[in-house]
């Protein structure tokens, strides 16, 4: 039986996911989601390997949330105030 952060590294091998998708994938809460996500990003170092977030993007200006540290989706873009905003993505490399 894998735990619930096995399984989320094998769907990040395969390819990039929201949290969202692997909260459908794995029937879990997206906030367990993104709580699996801090520990799993700790533990890969260890491991060789490492998380890579491709960041959210504001639909409505464009703008890139390269430096944000946080695994979560922003609420809203600090250029235009705008809400809608493509969540973040994840792979493991």
């Amino acid at each position: 039986m894998r735990t619930v952060r096995q399984e989320m590294i094998e769907e990040l091998v395969k390819g990039e996911q929201t949290a969202l998708g692997l909260s459908k994938s794995l029937r879990r809460s997206e906030k367990d989601i993104y709580e699996h996500l801090e520990h799993i990003s700790r533990s890969l170092t260890s491991q060789g390997k490492r998380l890579t977030i491709v960041p959210a993007r504001c639909l409505e200006c464009g703008y890139l949330f390269e430096s944000r540290n946080r695994f979560t989706s922003p609420g809203r873009c600090p250029r235009c105030k705008g809400t809608h905003i493509e969540d973040p993505r994840y792979r493991i490399e």
